[in-house]
């Protein structure tokens, strides 16, 4: 039976924003020796995809300054390249980047964005004003007052951090520090499910013992960190899905939504009750509110039972760990403050738990339902 678990619709407030959230951070290097001449910011998505109403900003997080708006790119005149890439930066970084950039990126504790707006020169306007909710306050909430007629959405962001206290704005992941450092940048991994790598990039640019390389506009190298079992995806192999509505074979995604994706969940990190570095990752969801639960067994023998729009795949003893905000179609559980997997899950002995994310998705497309769930990930603790 259930216990923790509460229905989803009740659980959270839905935060909607736009679905053609295609674009994504993929590489950002802001801090290196000498001077900051090598600096870039890299995009990636859909190869010929213009960029107008799409720009890069960056809010401060430091002391006084916490919540300022310290830089905005406008991108609108660039397009996604062949290799679905686009990178923004200095003069003399080589290869050449896509749009060149003459100031720097603040060093310190700092909120990355990639917005699309239908007013960028608005945007430009708030350059070295404090743009938060309530201006000098705790809110940690940015561009969230546009004028009439300004629309502003956020498609991705990511934080860094050093060894000072400082604001991150949006609820973005916080990496950092470097050791005494604040991280010189970070890549996303370059396979699924292509989240922000555990390796920074290298500050002093000779490559060490767990650190990236600097490559702008190549492919970034695998973290290669899954960990545990992909089961019951939504093709159709297993239970089907409500109203034929069957995700690709092999893609080890939940049943479509409205988007045509199906959700999808990977595991990375150590299932280790003495040292739990888990993340449960979830991609290719609407912008809603997605919640993430453990089960102890697979539900119908790991093929499923139809629920909503989807498939219930975790069963068993059901615990609720947490309800997060999708941003560009993803989320993960733990984020910065949450307790650990293990922890929250309640897991104090090894053994086999299951996972599963069971999000929003409001659209008329399925059933009256107005929710899916992902695939099912299987994992064993160990000691």
């Amino acid at each position: 039976m259930f216990r923790h678990f509460i229905p989803l619709a009740a659980a959270v407030a839905i935060f909607a924003s736009s679905a053609t959230a295609q674009l994504q951070l993929n590489e950002v290097f802001v801090s290196h020796t000498g001077t900051d001449d090598r600096e870039f910011i890299e995009i990636r998505g859909p190869a010929g995809t213009p960029l107008t109403g799409y720009m890069l900003c960056v809010v401060e997080g430091d002391g006084a300054l916490a919540g300022v708006l310290d830089v905005a790119i406008d991108l609108s005149a660039g397009t996604i390249g062949a290799a679905g890439l686009f990178t923004v930066g200095s003069s003399v970084l080589v290869p050449p980047v896509d749009l060149i950039f003459t100031g720097s990126f603040e060093n310190g504790v700092e909120t990355i964005y990639l917005i699309q707006t239908s007013n960028p020169g608005y945007v430009t306007s708030l350059l070295t004003t404090d743009i938060r909710t309530t201006p000098g306050s705790g809110t940690q909430t940015v561009f969230a007052a546009p004028p009439a007629g300004t629309t502003i959405t956020i498609l991705d962001l990511v934080g860094l951090t050093g060894t000072t206290a400082g604001l991150t704005t949006d609820g973005a992941p916080v990496y950092g520090p470097d050791g005494t450092f604040y991280p010189a940048g970070i890549v996303r991994c370059g396979d699924a499910p292509f989240g922000w790598s555990p390796q920074f990039l290298d500050f002093d640019f000779v490559p060490n013992v767990g650190y990236t390389d600097i490559s702008p506009t190549t492919a970034n190298p695998n973290c290669g960190l899954s960990t545990g079992t992909s089961f019951c995806p939504g093709d159709g192999t297993g239970t089907a899905c409500p109203c034929a509505n069957n995700s690709p074979v092999g893609n080890n995604e939940g049943c479509l939504s409205s988007l045509g994706t199906g959700g999808k969940l990977l595991v990375s990190g150590s299932a280790s009750l003495a040292n739990d570095t888990v993340v449960l990752s979830g991609t290719l969801m609407p912008n809603s509110s997605a919640l993430y639960f453990q089960g102890t067994s697979q539900q119908g023998g790991g093929a499923g039972a139809v629920f909503g729009d989807g498939l219930r795949c975790a069963g068993g003893s059901i615990t609720r760990l947490g309800t997060k905000s999708n941003v560009a179609g993803a989320s993960q559980y733990p984020d910065v403050g949450d307790p650990t997997v293990s922890v929250r899950g309640l897991v104090t002995v090894p053994g086999v738990r299951t996972y599963q994310i069971w999000y929003r998705n409001a659209a008329n497309f399925c059933t009256a339902a107005t929710f899916n769930l992902s695939n099912g990930w299987e994992i064993t603790w160990g000691t």
